[in-house]
């Protein structure tokens, strides 16, 4: 009543101030599309009109789980290069990737990472850090143990995990009435299992156990609450809403990752020197490391340890499903594969890490292939631009770009029938089954493990795991697509928020 009282000496009713606030956010929201629309430095790039207004086109295409998807429809209606924000293009030709990433100086990148995936302070300097600086610093520590002589080390514990999985394939029952292996949730175990392993010496026991580690259950869980994070930055004042998204019956699994992460933490520091079997977290804290640690530093050690679990886990688990499954969807491609890797080993024994298997060209196109059709680096890679010229446009300093290798690996300018899994167009000229339908592709165009002082470190490992996969399953098996699955379509049921969430395929492994 006081303030009523003084509007109302003043002149002012309460209507009347209503009126004129409400015309002042008219007129400052109007002024403001007129400014993006027309005169904001991005202005004359193509795109929706609604995302150069606002980021609400970019939010809703994020958080449908379709996003690249939308880009590649953009990138389809509007050309090589979209506005999808109003401070943000979307690039998707070869030239446009290697401007953004590669450039660099003293191997710090000129595009610098923004908060996209940004996780909280003390992330450890490795997949999330903004920091080029604790970047480069924490790559360069860890670096030799992706290193190919350390990686030879860790072939034995490869083969134990391939083996371990093969058996527990043998062990299942072929019934009429079973619907088969679930290849997502196998996948994603041998995957983890594997990784963790490698990682700090981690025992999951997820195949033994046939049942998710709290590690794996809080990713699938908060996969598409992590977008929801993601997306929510654009919208400060809201933000608070963000948490209604949250998946709250599985709140209490952070703390338990939390506590679990941390034991393991103190006990892989506890066993320096004397574990089963080298690993990264050797590089991470060295024997020879200062020692104790304050809390800071075993927050640190561990962040980076959970990084490179999750780095090995997520797109190894996309890459031996996604390899089963389009083999599977295309049988001759699978007869041929099967027939290139049983003929060139006697034994199974003889799957080893080494000439044979290096060289067998059929075995590495289908995995080309796959990384071309199922790329797990589908975020865009956002980053700032300097002020620096990029396919021909100069981008003004403090503009988000990234690149869409999802668009860029399926459209007919570069890839000759870009949507069939055709491993052929990676063989060479000399092969037999060389098709000169595909000497145009634009093979050399494709990272699917990035470019510049982010390029991923466990590339070669990755290539290793992805072949002692496939050659011990297919040596072993004859695996059968359930017949119950009508309607599977890949394409259609994928999902993307922050990594894929694919459609489970039921598939039978028979022995041979």
């Amino acid at each position: 009543m006081a303030f009523q009282s003084i509007f109302e000496f003043s002149g002012i009713t309460t209507t009347s101030l209503a009126t004129t606030i409400f015309s002042t956010i008219c007129a400052y929201s109007l002024t403001r599309i007129i400014y993006l629309l027309y005169f904001h430095p991005l202005s004359h790039f193509p795109g929706p009109r609604l995302a150069a207004v606002s980021n609400l086109w970019y939010a809703y295409h994020w958080l449908s789980g379709r996003y690249p998807w939308v880009i590649e429809k953009a990138l389809y209606e509007y050309g090589s290069v979209v506005r999808i924000a109003p401070n943000e293009l979307a690039f998707f030709t070869p030239q446009a990737f290697n401007d953004i990433y590669s450039p660099q100086h003293k191997n710090l990148e000129d595009f610098v990472k923004t908060d996209f995936q940004n996780r909280g302070k003390d992330l450890g300097g490795l997949i999330w850090e903004e920091d080029p600086v604790r970047h480069r610093n924490v790559a360069r520590q860890i670096a030799p143990a992706f290193s190919t002589r350390f990686l030879r080390t860790l072939e034995p514990i490869m083969h134990e995990h391939m083996d371990y999985f093969v058996a527990r394939m043998k062990e299942i029952p072929i019934t009429e009435k079973s619907d088969g292996v679930p290849l997502v949730r196998w996948t994603n175990w041998l995957a983890m299992d594997m990784s963790a392993d490698l990682a700090w010496n981690e025992k999951m026991h997820q195949m033994r156990d046939m049942k998710d580690s709290v590690n794996l259950d809080v990713l699938l869980s908060f996969n598409s609450f992590a977008t929801v994070l993601a997306v929510f930055k654009r919208f400060p004042l809201i933000s608070p809403l963000q948490y209604l998204f949250a998946p709250f019956g599985k709140i209490t699994l952070f703390s338990q990752m939390e506590k679990a992460t941390r034991d393991s933490v103190l006990r892989r520091i506890d066993q320096r020197g004397r574990t089963e079997h080298p690993d990264v977290f050797d590089y991470i804290l060295p024997v020879d490391a200062p020692f104790p640690l304050r809390k800071k530093e075993q927050l640190h050690i561990g962040s980076v340890a959970l990084q490179v679990m999750f780095a090995g886990w997520g797109p190894m688990a996309d890459l031996f499903y996604g390899a089963l499954v389009l083999l599977l969807e295309n049988p001759e491609t699978y007869q041929i594969l099967t027939k290139e890797i049983r003929s060139s080993f006697s034994s199974y024994e003889e799957i080893v890490p080494g000439k044979t298997l290096t060289s067998l060209p059929y075995l590495h196109a289908c995995i080309e292939e796959t990384l071309r059709m199922l790329p797990s680096n589908n975020t865009g890679l956002p980053r700032f631009s300097p002020g620096a010229m990029v396919d021909g446009h100069y981008i003004p300093k403090g503009t988000h770009v990234q690149s869409c290798i999802w668009a860029l690996a399926r459209h007919p300018d570069y890839f000759h029938h870009p949507l069939r899994f055709q491993p052929q167009r990676w063989l060479p000229a000399s092969h037999p089954l060389h098709d000169p339908a595909f000497d145009n592709d634009h093979l050399k165009s494709l990272h699917p493990f990035s470019l510049g002082p982010r390029i991923c470190m466990g590339r070669e490992m990755a290539w290793t795991q992805a072949k002692l996969f496939l050659a011990k399953v297919l040596w072993k098996f004859d695996v059968i697509k359930f017949d119950g699955q009508v309607g599977f379509d890949l394409d259609r049921n994928l999902m993307h928020y922050g990594f894929f969430e694919k459609p489970e395929f039921y598939v039978r492994f028979v022995s041979v």
